[in-house]
């Protein structure tokens, strides 16, 4: 063994064999260096996350913001085994930091927590434009608008409304406050038949144009009542006598203690009636005083009266020629 060490041509082929191994070994670590650069490539994903709500971190108390967008876009770029929990998950945050920011208009940029290290992170938008103004609250009175007013029977009547609050307290950036116009809450009295009670309304809030305003308002609905009626109108009454009499009576009056009686209709008919017609009274099988009870005849185009009946009194007479035979009669027996 001590010969072969000795021995150059041994030493020469030990160091061949040594270097060739370690070429061997240099040249796999190559390749599996490469190899795993090439799966970590294969293995890189793009996902894009649409609709994911803005945090805005502002002093909400003092200050009102405006131009922020509700939702932005988010692109992760990555191993797919960090893309693929994030697109999935959604659990992080995209947001705006405003505090320290005062009244005025700012340019800002988007920012993001929660999301691995591991990723690459775009934001669409990058930056925004935002308002910031300061907050101002009113009180202001809530008035009544009704809705399909044209479709409310004809003879129906809207009273005056009952809001409870009457008052609602209105909060938002002075510049949207400066416009308020009008405060009001909406009743559908389409197909009303009855008066409404209790019926609860959303408050709106809109401009001199009519346009709705973004702001708070507390509460956000009132409670209303609205009483229905029927349209109606009094009108006096004159009774006049019908028919031919009784032979040998006479009619000496009819008269009655109803003096005007309610009739019910559309505005346009009541407009056009100051009286009724004469109530005609049937006579002509009255012998002797007596009360009759007369139907009120219906106007053209009412819808109804109160009261539908009456009372009438008639009074009766003896007709001259049955004075003059009694006389005669009693003529006859003095002789």
């Amino acid at each position: 063994m001590d010969n072969w060490f000795r021995s150059v041509w041994f030493i020469r082929i030990i160091s061949l064999m040594l270097a060739g191994l370690l070429w061997v070994t240099v040249n796999v670590e190559d390749n599996m260096d490469s190899d795993s650069l090439f799966f970590n490539q294969s293995s890189s994903d793009v996902e894009v996350i649409e609709n994911i709500p803005l945090e805005i971190r502002f002093d909400s108390a003092e200050y009102v913001v405006s131009g922020i967008p509700q939702e932005v876009s988010v692109s992760v770029e990555g191993p797919t085994s960090a893309v693929a929990p994030v697109a999935r998950q959604k659990n992080f945050t995209v947001y705006v930091d405003l505090n320290g920011l005062g009244p005025g208009t700012h340019e800002v940029s988007l920012q993001h927590s929660g999301i691995s290290n591991q990723l690459a992170v775009t934001l669409d938008p990058k930056n925004i434009e935002v308002t910031i103004e300061e907050k101002v609250t009113q009180d202001h009175e809530v008035n009544i608008d009704y809705s399909n007013q044209r479709n409310l029977d004809a003879n129906l009547e809207l009273g005056e409304p009952d809001v409870s609050p009457q008052e609602v307290s209105i909060t938002g950036a002075s510049s949207v406050i400066e416009r308020v116009a009008s405060v009001k809450a909406i009743i559908d009295v389409g197909e009303a038949t009855e008066s409404i009670e209790a019926q609860e309304a959303p408050v709106k809030v809109y401009d001199n144009q009519g346009n709705e305003l973004n702001v708070l308002v507390e509460p956000t609905a009132v409670n209303v009542d609205v009483p229905i009626t029927k349209r109606m109108k009094s009108v006096p009454i004159n009774v006049v006598p019908r028919g031919g009499n009784t032979e040998g009576v006479l009619i000496e009056s009819v008269s009655t203690e109803t003096e005007e009686v309610t009739i019910s209709g559309p505005q346009e008919v009541l407009d056009e009636i100051d009286e009724l017609p004469e109530v005609p009274v049937d006579v002509s099988e009255i012998t002797e005083d007596q009360t009759v009870e007369v139907d009120i005849p219906l106007p053209e185009g009412a819808t109804s009266v109160d009261p539908e009946t009456i009372d009438v009194d008639v009074e009766v007479g003896k007709s001259d020629g049955e004075d003059q035979a009694s006389e005669g009669d009693g003529n006859s027996t003095e002789e």
